[in-house]
C-alpha cells in the first residue's frame, strides 16, 4: 500500500575496519569534489575565492583555518555539526525513492533550494565578506551532498508502519544495516554510510584518511573526465541534479535483494559484488560531476 503523502574483498575489509561514522561522500569525497573545482576555476573566480577565505575561521568561529581552497573548506558545513550554525535539514532532500514525489521545499530547509539561496547571497557584492564566505563554505559542501544518491531519496512506508528503529522512513539509507558480501565488516554498518564512505574509497581503489582527498593518479583521471562535461550537463539546475541522484538512488542504491518499495528493511543485508561494482561505478560518475557542476557555478557567480 503507497503512503498517502508521499578482488574487493581485501580492499573494502581494511575500509571497513578503519572507517569511522561518515557524511555524505566522507571527508574524502568531499575534498575530492573540493579539488576538482579548484582545477577548473578561471583565473577570476579562483581569486575571488582566495579574496573571501582569506580570513577563514574554524567551526568554532574563532580560531583563524589557514585554509584557503575549496577543497580545504569542503567539509566545514560537517565539521559545525556540534555547533548552534548547524542546519541538518540543508544537506539532503528526501524525494521517495519509489514514487519520486518531490516535497515541499518553500521554507528553503533542502539542499537544492539552499544552493539556488546562497548562490545570490555569494553573488551579491553588498553583503558582508563573511557572510560571502559562510555562503561559498556551505555551496561548496552541499553541491557535493546533492551528488551523493541516498541525500536525494528516501524510501516512505506505508501510513501504517515503521521500522525497527520507529520510523515511518529509512532516512535516506540510514536505518538499513548491511554488509559486503565476502566481507568482515567487523560491526554493523548502514546503507547510507558505506555510500558516504567504503564506495568512495573502493573508487578511488584505496583506503584514504579524512584528511585526504583522491590519490593524484585517481584525481587525474576524474579532472579529465570532468573536463568532457558539456555545457548544458553543467548549467545550474539544483533541483534537476537532486532529480538525477534520486534516479540514481532508485536503480543503484536500492537495488538489492530484500528492498520493496513502501516497506522497512528489517533484516542484514549482504551487498552483492555486482551491486559493489556498480555502486563503484556511480560514485566515479558523480565526484567529478559535482566538482565541474561546483567550479561552472563560481565561475559564472563571479564572472569569468
Amino acid at each position: 500500500m503507497k503512503p498517502a503523502h508521499l578482488a574487493l574483498s581485501g580492499l573494502a575489509a581494511l575500509l571497513f575496519a578503519v572507517s569511522p561514522a561518515a557524511h555524505a561522500w566522507g571527508a574524502a569525497g568531499h575534498r575530492t569534489v573540493g579539488a576538482i573545482a579548484d582545477a577548473l576555476l578561471t583565473d577570476k573566480a579562483r581569486a575571488q575565492v582566495s579574496t573571501l577565505l582569506i580570513d577563514d575561521l574554524l567551526a568554532d568561529g574563532q580560531t583563524a583555518s589557514g585554509r584557503s581552497t575549496l577543497a580545504a573548506v569542503s567539509v566545514w558545513a560537517d565539521e559545525i555539526r556540534s555547533t548552534p550554525a548547524n542546519r541538518p535539514s540543508w544537506h539532503y532532500i528526501d524525494i521517495t525513492a519509489c514514487d519520486a514525489s518531490v516535497p515541499d521545499c518553500s521554507q528553503q530547509q533542502c539542499a537544492p533550494a539552499r544552493i539556488r539561496q546562497l548562490s545570490g547571497v555569494l553573488g551579491d557584492t553588498s553583503r558582508p565578506a563573511r557572510e560571502r564566505a559562510e555562503a561559498l563554505k556551505w555551496i561548496v559542501h552541499l553541491v557535493g551532498d546533492l551528488h551523493q544518491p541516498l541525500h536525494a531519496a528516501s524510501n516512505v512506508y506505508a501510513d501504517d508502519v515503521t521500522d525497527q528503529h520507529g520510523s515511518h522512513t529509512d532516512r535516506g539509507g540510514n536505518n538499513i544495516e548491511v554488509a559486503l558480501s565476502g566481507t568482515n565488516t567487523k560491526g554493523a554498518r548502514n546503507l547510507h554510510g558505506v555510500w558516504d564512505k567504503e564506495f568512495v574509497n573502493l573508487a578511488f581503489g584505496v583506503a584514504v584518511s579524512n584528511q585526504q582527498q583522491a590519490p593524484a593518479p585517481v584525481l587525474k583521471r576524474m579532472l579529465q573526465s570532468a573536463r568532457k562535461l558539456d555545457a548544458d550537463t553543467l548549467a545550474f539546475a539544483p533541483e534537476a541534479w537532486a532529480l538525477e541522484s534520486n534516479h540514481l538512488a532508485r536503480n543503484r542504491a536500492y537495488r538489492f535483494n530484500g528492498f520493496a518499495c513502501y516497506e522497512p528493511v528489517d533484516t542484514l543485508i549482504v551487498l552483492s559484488p555486482t551491486y559493489i561494482s556498480n555502486a563503484r561505478s556511480v560514485v566515479r560518475q558523480q565526484l567529478p560531476l559535482a566538482g565541474a557542476r561546483l567550479a561552472n557555478l563560481l565561475n559564472t557567480v563571479f564572472g569569468r
